[in-house]
């Protein structure tokens, strides 16, 4: 057995818009492999889920995912729990697999359906640290929400380049406007957030 996060989300209104299926296949082909044990797949049309197996990735994973998926919303249910290795490594795909970590998952995706807060919850048997995940992802989440385009782009990019003269030359604007669009986006404090969500998933499971 071996200890792992799931994501487990869908994207909101979806009956209520086209959603392009291969689109939304094809940018999640390849993401966050190196934080995962299966990676992220589609199902029901609108479904997305994967394997964390690097836990304290959970909350970088979950705002990198609503990047990639924009325009589009979605609801995302967190948990991490045990999951055998040997069916790990036969599953063609996370939605062949199932066990309490998927069934928590989904009750946290349901209780983001539910929540007038947040589209986003973690379920886990250890409540203090279902607390304080749940608190600190509803208080990113409501940050995060106020982002403009220019600033989600901003933020991935000097994420992936590591300096604003990189990020700007990606973006073809100057660095100025790089580090404009991070600080108006809170970058440093999500970044630090996200960065103490991992020290806590560490120090409560051990992993």
């Amino acid at each position: 057995m071996g200890l792992y996060a799931i994501i487990t989300a869908d994207i909101i209104q979806s009956r209520k818009q086209e959603i392009p299926v291969e689109s939304i296949r094809n940018s999640i082909e390849g993401f966050g492999s190196e934080y995962l044990a299966k990676p992220f797949a589609i199902s029901r049309g609108d479904e997305i889920q994967g394997v964390l197996s690097e836990l304290g990735a959970l909350p970088i994973l979950v705002r990198r995912l609503r990047y990639i998926v924009r325009p589009f919303r979605l609801r995302i249910g967190l948990s991490i729990g045990e999951i055998d290795k040997k069916e790990l490594e036969k599953a063609g795909s996370s939605w062949d697999l199932s066990g309490r970590v998927f069934f928590d998952a989904r009750t946290a995706l349901d209780s983001a359906k539910q929540s007038k807060i947040s589209n986003t919850f973690f379920v886990h048997d250890n409540e203090l640290l279902s607390i304080a995940m749940n608190n600190s992802l509803s208080l990113l989440e409501t940050v995060e929400r106020n982002w403009t385009e220019k600033q989600w782009e901003a933020v991935h990019v000097y994420e992936a380049k590591g300096t604003y003269e990189k990020a700007a030359k990606a973006l073809g604007v100057t660095a100025p406007t790089v580090q404009e669009h991070c600080e108006k986006a809170s970058w440093n404090v999500v970044r630090a957030a996200e960065m103490g969500l991992a020290k806590l998933i560490d120090l409560s499971l051990g992993n």
